[in-house]
């Protein structure tokens, strides 16, 4: 018998109770594809919920009884952020032990048919190329259009032991955040991600919010600035998760457009790489996009190696037959 699904449609911020559904849910597809089905941002994003100019819905799917479900975990959720700089963009997941049963379709009409909101161009993300996301997006007339770059080494390859990271160019100093650069960090993190989809948005209430995790670490978060003025330049913020303590994260990688070709960001990430390796991280992951190759060619000349990949969908241009 065909599984029916009932989709709940929640606005802005979840209740407390969807909130550590969506992510006991996410932890459990986590354990067994062994990627987030929902990024770090979006995470931010969904405990934030509306704010001007961004709209927040939450999709959640179980099964049809004809009781009241929704005290129950969902079979299937989605995460949908539209900030009208760009096409919205969608995360989804479904428990592993309810998929092939339709869930996941079933979520995505239902948010391709948010009227008023979703526009043609919705952009979904598969972390991890999960070969299921590959089938619902040929089912529903997606096609890929952008790789997001997982690279992994070594700690001893990116970090080796006695070889010290280098210096900072002549009238630049290095050190760690502080309380009160909030803005300057914001400002140059607008400036440094200026064209980028997803980073270059970030807010201080999701700065806020990323700082408030149990990972964030200030004495991990190397800045770049100019002696002259303490104007900052370049940033480098690392990440341990201490729930896998053995692996490092480079996890965003700034440099001011004014900075450029001084070789700034070769040496920020290199001071948090000295600090993972102190920290006694095994391995260090990073994100980059496929298209970057300058940040791909410095990556790989530090020792990384690309290890998996995210990919973003969207919909497939009509045919030139179609109407």
């Amino acid at each position: 018998m065909k599984t029916r699904w009932q989709i709940d449609i929640v606005r802005s911020r979840p209740t407390d109770a969807d909130l550590a559904r969506v992510g006991r849910l996410a932890d459990t597809a986590r354990a067994a594809d062994g990627h987030p089905p929902f990024s770090d941002q979006t995470m931010v994003t969904l405990r934030a919920g509306d704010t001007d100019g961004r709209t927040v819905l939450t999709l959640l799917a179980r099964e049809a009884t004809g009781q009241d479900c929704a005290a129950g975990d969902p079979a299937g959720a989605a995460v949908v952020v539209a900030d009208g700089d760009g096409p919205p963009l969608l995360e989804l997941v479904v428990a592993p032990a309810r998929r092939r049963r339709g869930a996941g379709s079933a979520v995505l009409r239902a948010a391709a048919e948010l009227s008023g909101l979703l526009a043609d161009d919705v952009r979904a993300w598969s972390h991890g190329d999960h070969p299921a996301a590959r089938v619902l997006a040929a089912q529903h007339g997606y096609r890929a259009v952008r790789e997001l770059w997982r690279m992994s080494g070594p700690i001893e390859a990116v970090a080796p032991a006695g070889t010290p990271p280098p210096a900072p160019p002549v009238g630049i100093r290095l050190r760690s955040f502080r309380a009160g650069d909030e803005t300057a960090l914001l400002a140059l993190n607008a400036a440094a991600f200026a064209h980028h989809p997803e980073q270059g948005t970030l807010s201080l209430p999701d700065l806020t919010d990323l700082m408030a995790q149990d990972w964030f670490d200030a004495a991990g978060l190397f800045l770049a600035e100019r002696t002259a003025d303490g104007v900052l330049l370049g940033f480098h913020w690392t990440k341990i998760d201490p729930a896998e303590p053995a692996e490092g994260e480079v996890y965003v990688v700034g440099v001011h457009p004014e900075a450029q070709g001084l070789g700034l960001g070769r040496v920020v990430t290199a001071a948090g790489l000295e600090h993972l390796r102190r920290r006694r991280v095994r391995t260090v992951t990073l994100y980059v996009d496929a298209d970057n190759t300058a940040a791909v060619r410095l990556y790989t000349s530090m020792g990384f190696d690309r290890s998996d990949v995210d990919v973003m969908y969207a919909p497939a241009p009509p045919s030139s037959g179609s109407q």
